[in-house]
């Protein structure tokens, strides 16, 4: 599992049946000190985050998620196991991080 934050919304007029019940998000990964600069901070915002230069994904979302919420997602393989069928789904939100505690190692 990997920390994103959401970044926006994916809206579909038309959809697979095995999307019912929740809806698409765009997710930014964050990185090690993104993660540090997070740590002990109150996390559940609305605001739109800053944007990094970095690749941005595609989940699907059943908690509720919404933008500048800072999730927990698997990717790959993982990411079809919550369904019964097969779904084209890249990468699922399993959580809604309330409270990060990091400090990065001292080098």
């Amino acid at each position: 599992m990997r920390l994103g934050t959401v970044i926006g919304r994916v809206t579909m007029t038309l959809q697979e049946p095995i999307y019912k019940g929740g809806r698409v998000l765009l997710v930014q990964p964050l990185g090690r000190a993104d993660i540090a600069a997070l740590s002990n901070a109150k996390l559940q915002t609305q605001t739109v985050p800053k944007l990094a230069n970095v690749s941005t994904l595609v989940a699907y979302d059943q908690l509720g998620a919404d933008i500048g919420h800072i999730v927990g997602f698997t990717e790959g393989a993982e990411a079809t196991a919550p369904f019964t069928a097969d779904a084209p789904v890249d990468a699922y939100i399993a959580c809604i991080v309330d409270q990060i505690d990091y400090h990065p190692p001292k080098s």
